[in-house]
């Protein structure tokens, strides 16, 4: 992630991604927010409705793994 925010998206398709390098913070729709650091896996599968918010924490970038499923 380049910036340190991505405000409301949905992912484009399912897909897992997994976290390499760094952290970042999701918050989805319902409200819960959640960190993901190196080593974590997250489901992403919102592909409708309003989506979720992505956060670099501490303000650095995150390198990822995206594995798409469709």
């Amino acid at each position: 992630m380049a910036t340190t925010c991505i405000d409301w998206h949905n992912a484009p398709r399912r897909q897992y991604i997994i976290t390499l390098e760094d952290e970042v913070e999701i918050e989805t729709s319902d409200g819960t927010v959640r960190r993901f650091g190196p080593g974590d896996i997250m489901l992403a599968e919102d592909t409708t409705g309003r989506g979720h918010i992505s956060r670099a924490v501490n303000n650095q970038p995150r390198k990822s793994i995206f594995v798409t499923l469709e």
